[in-house]
């Protein structure tokens, strides 16, 4: 029998010391190279799945990546002939526009920090040259500014470009979270990164830039892992077992059971040997529940295992920042892990178009026509004369934008009594805004004109032919005082001391009845029933003589009974003393008498019952009272008794002295008892 064939490298099959054999498929370019070792990035030779290999030249900053893809706008490494590079976030409103061009003032792009960029070098339009609003920094927030606190300080909440604080505006803000703010220069690899936070090794960004970290993969640093604790890259013979690792026994030599490439010597001889977890014989199926590193199959070990559940393995690549999770899960928008350089963000199940982070997983940012937090709409575009301003606000009246439905708008110039109102409407009058400039006194918003306001905006007064409710009497527009309407707007009136023609004799407004004139505004005359102070003595209202007043208003003299009579002034005597003691006018004094006092004013001249009077017989005067022109009559004086009431009579006579009457009365002649009564 022939000896078995030697085996070498390039046979085909896997032989103790080799780590690949593809026969004839060995080679450069080819997944194993010709010495029967993987084809791995880094190793100056363009692998299958590479897109370039410079071997040492390989790194950030450089045309092939650490990672041999080729440096391109967009990866996140700043590479020959890009200014920036911020992955993801290249974007032209943010400070890496997607060009890979620093975002500067100017380039009419706007930018971190700045409120405008019209790119141009005129000051003097509504954007300067320092890309910040002609009306920032007045402390009235405008429809194109996000906000304006009226100040010159960067370092607050809103900057000198009435922008809000944003990382990468080159200021540094604590109340915004920042820790630095280097503007342009912001980038993962550099002293501050793109979310302005200080590099520090733990923080998954590679601090390349100026920095002494080799690898930085967050939280996937430490033992064990393909970059170490303190950011350095974990190699063979640095005692730390790597991910790619067999075997690490501080060493660089074999024959130690761990190899100077740290591979265990042992390993494939289908026996489980010390620090081997299984051993298969090496079969080259790494998904059969065995390595061939005589390992148990886990995520991180660089070989992807489909039966227990792994979408990918990069080993040590792995990274929740990577295209393969640290769950060895291909990267996904809405996994809830920021893939960097490809995501701006990913808030998992969270994510939403309507949403701080959008269903693609970038940034809902003000201008990309979707409706994020804080956004009360966004149409995609920088058009201020549609219902969505610029800086995603409705429009609205005051925006100082003209929209459909409006007549006009002056945003912060609005002004009720302006040129343009506070409700976008030219002025007008009846409005209820008074426009002075416009030659209005008023301006109430109606078409009355009985109030304080006219039809046309003049302020209502006295002579402008309209009668103002509940002020004027009335309003003939004229100057006329003598007619209807007195020229202070108030109905003419007897008493309002001006004469109304055809209508008024006289107007002396001063109340007084015994003047020239009236009260009535009639001219005083002799019988007009009131006494003239002065000139009259009497006035009666009558042209009869010898009534008290004669047809010339003299008095008339006055009888001498008038003045010369006795006075029956006792209670006694009144019609009111019922069953009195009784007494007798007899004897009695014949002269003429006037009642006065508690006895009464007069003679009744009606029926009185009998005891009445003080008496038994009680005397009453049968007819009526004269008149004074009827001067001295004679009358009949009645007693009544037995039921009676004219039972005896005496002869009297009477006169009417103007304000009381005397009586002549004699003795009674026929006995007692009876008297004389009285009454008030």
């Amino acid at each position: 029998m022939a000896p078995p064939a030697a085996s070498f490298c390039g046979d085909g099959v896997l032989d103790m010391g080799e780590d690949c054999d593809d026969g004839p498929g060995n080679g450069p370019g080819q997944a194993c190279n010709a010495d029967c070792l993987p084809n791995v990035c880094g190793d100056g030779d363009l692998g299958p799945d590479e897109a370039c290999d410079d071997g040492p030249g390989n790194g950030p900053g450089q045309v092939c990546s650490a990672a041999c893809t080729l440096n391109e706008c967009g990866d996140g490494d700043p590479g020959p002939g890009e200014e920036c590079d911020d992955g993801a976030d290249n974007a032209d409103m943010n400070s890496c526009k997607a060009d890979c061009t620093n975002n500067v003032c100017g380039d009419m792009a706007v930018g971190p920090g700045e409120g405008c960029d019209d790119g141009n070098m005129n000051d003097n339009d509504d954007c300067t040259n320092a890309c910040a609003l002609a009306t920032c920094g007045d402390g009235l927030v405008a429809p194109t500014e996000a906000c304006d606190d009226g100040n010159m300080v960067d370092t607050d909440a809103c900057t000198t470009a009435c922008t809000n604080a944003a990382c990468s505006d080159g200021f540094e803000q604590p109340s915004n979270g920042e820790e630095c703010d280097a503007g342009i220069d912001n980038a993962d690899s550099s002293a501050c990164t793109t979310d302005c936070k200080d590099a520090a090794c733990g923080d998954g960004k590679l601090f390349s830039d100026g920095g002494a970290e080799e690898c930085d993969n967050g939280a996937e640093n430490g033992p064990g892992k393909l970059c170490n604790a303190m950011c350095v890259l974990n190699t063979c013979g640095d005692g730390d077992q790597g991910p790619d690792e067999q075997c690490d026994d501080g060493n660089n030599a074999g024959s130690d059971g761990c190899s100077g490439t740290c591979k265990l010597e042992e390993c494939g001889n289908s026996i489980l040997d010390p620090g081997e977890d299984c051993d298969d014989g090496k079969n080259g199926m790494p998904d059969d529940g065995c390595t061939d590193a005589c390992h148990l199959p886990s995520c991180g070990d660089g070989l992807l295992q489909p039966s227990t559940g792994e979408q990918c393995d990069l080993g040590g690549m792995n990274s929740d920042g990577g295209a393969c999770t640290t769950a060895c899960k291909t990267a996904t928008c809405g996994d809830g892990l920021i893939q960097q350089n490809v995501e701006q963000c990913d808030d998992g199940p969270n994510n939403g178009n309507n949403k701080a982070c959008k269903a693609n997983c970038t940034v809902n940012v003000c201008g990309d026509g979707a409706v994020g937090p804080g956004e009360a709409c966004d149409d995609g575009n920088q058009s201020n004369d549609d219902a969505c301003t610029n800086v995603c606000k409705q429009a609205t009246c005051g925006d100082g934008f003209k929209q459909p439905g409006e007549e006009c708008d002056q945003g912060v110039n609005n002004n009720n009594t302006g040129a343009c109102t506070l409700s976008c409407k030219l002025p007008k009058c009846g409005d209820q805004f008074i426009q002075a400039s416009a030659g209005e006194q008023c301006d109430d918003g109606n078409l009355s004109n009985a109030d304080g306001c006219l039809n046309t905006c003049k302020s209502a007064a006295c002579g402008d032919a309209f009668v103002q409710q509940g002020v004027e009497q009335c309003d003939d527009g004229n100057m006329v005082n003598t007619d209807i309407c007195l020229n202070n707007c108030k109905t003419a009136v007897c008493g309002d001391a001006v004469v109304q023609g055809g209508v008024e004799q006289c107007d002396d407004a001063n109340g007084v009845n015994t003047d020239i004139c009236l009260n009535n505004c009639k001219t005083a005359i002799c019988g007009d029933g009131v006494i003239r102070a002065g000139v009259e003595q009497c006035d009666d209202g009558n042209q009869v003589n010898a009534d008290g007043c004669e047809a010339n208003c003299t008095l008339t003299p006055v009888p001498p009974e008038c003045m010369n009579y006795a006075v029956l002034s006792d209670f006694n005597r009144s019609v009111n003393n019922i069953n009195g003691a009784a007494g007798c006018d007899n004897p009695f004094t014949q002269q003429w008498y006037r009642f006065m006092g508690q006895a009464g004013t007069r003679m009744p001249d009606t029926v009185v019952p009998e005891l009445r009077c003080g008496t038994h017989a009680s005397g009453w005067m049968n007819g009526v009272h004269p008149t004074v022109q009827q001067g001295v009559v004679n009358r009949q004086i009645c007693f009544n008794w037995v039921g009676n009431p004219c039972n005896w009579s005496e002869p009297a006579q009477v006169r009417n002295c103007g304000s009381f009457y005397v009586y002549f009365l004699k003795n009674i002649s026929w006995g007692c008892h009876g008297r004389y009564c009285g009454t008030p």
